[in-house]
């Protein structure tokens, strides 16, 4: 897998290639959890021969999972590490006896969190896995005995490592360059491949911190579409309310972030997908956002424009691919 350390705000930082191990089959151990007003996921994310040593060990952890005060609640196991979460998880538990250590991330949101059939789709797509129908869904989700709350358990495979998984599992394929030696804008560009649509029209240059640039115009003025990344990135709240004041819409919340994105599969990984339509302009954004490094997908413009280019700048979105990802 190749891992974009950081390309834009100015800064020149090493790219790093990894590849998987050869052939691998991939693992997601998760659990969907509805109780009143929202949806919890846990998601396992490791290579297949390291998920059953310890399924049971993780089944019961799900058993422990229960509501107290109306929030849901968990105990964690000996020998098991919970991290405190973020804007973008409830929290990360880290347990194993090898290295690197097996992470389960947890997220909630509003309601049924865009439904069972969706998450799991979403879940098959990060592993390379067809898409399924709802008639698939009961053979796929099954309701675990034994606990407080209602939890349904999905175990999915599929060739491709999925997002958020411990990236010390992947391997170096090739020496990252020397420090001295930044890789170019065009070096970076190479990584990605994606659809262009006619009507967007290229910037060959540019601004600061940006990999590619597009405008479109629907007539109610052009929109500007860009790809960057950047080392770091901020948390999801921090990015919602910059884009929210673009458009001259009030900040949100940490509480009502779930509110205001959804989640979404970019370039194999977990991201986000956020709407902020104003007035006279709007944005669509899709962030996928982790300590080392963020990228983000973007369209801001009138409202007018970025609402009628939406449904091209999803199906664009679904195309992108980094070049060597799932070597």
């Amino acid at each position: 897998m190749i891992l974009l350390a950081a390309a834009g705000c100015g800064r020149q930082e090493e790219v790093r290639h990894y590849r998987a191990p050869k052939d691998p089959v991939w693992r997601i151990l998760g659990a969907v959890v509805p109780i009143p007003g929202a949806t919890w996921f846990f998601k396992l994310p490791a290579p297949a021969d390291r998920i059953d040593p310890v399924k049971s060990e993780v089944l019961g952890f799900f058993r422990t999972l229960r509501i107290e005060d109306g929030h849901l609640r968990w105990s964690v196991p000996p020998g098991w590490a919970e991290e405190k979460g973020s804007a973008q998880r409830d929290a990360t538990l880290h347990f194993g006896d090898r290295e690197p250590k097996l992470e389960i991330s947890v997220v909630h949101f509003q309601g049924d969190g865009g439904g069972m059939l969706a998450n799991v789709n979403r879940w098959r797509e990060q592993l390379g896995a067809e898409r399924v129908g709802e008639a698939e869904i009961p053979a796929l989700a099954k309701k675990l005995d034994g606990s407080a709350v209602e939890v349904w358990v999905v175990d999915l495979s599929g060739p491709n490592r999925p997002g958020a998984g411990p990236r010390a599992m992947a391997k170096p394929a090739e020496p990252a360059p020397p420090r001295n030696q930044a890789p170019t804008l065009d070096d970076i560009r190479a990584m990605f491949s994606f659809e262009r649509p006619p009507k967007w029209k290229e910037n060959p240059q540019p601004g600061e911190g940006r990999i590619f640039e597009f405008s479109v115009d629907e007539g109610g003025g052009p929109a500007v579409i860009t790809l960057s990344a950047l080392a770091g990135g901020g948390d999801l709240a921090d990015n919602i309310n910059r884009w929210r004041g673009q458009v001259d819409l009030p900040p949100v919340a940490p509480s009502d972030i779930p509110k205001t994105a959804a989640p979404i599969t970019f370039i194999g990984n977990d991201a986000w997908l956020v709407e902020a339509i104003g007035k006279d302009r709007g944005i669509i954004a899709i962030a996928s956002l982790s300590p080392q490094f963020a990228i983000f997908l973007k369209m801001i413009g009138p409202s007018s424009t970025v609402e009628a280019q939406k449904a091209t700048f999803m199906r664009v979105a679904q195309t992108f691919q980094m070049k060597g990802h799932h070597d």
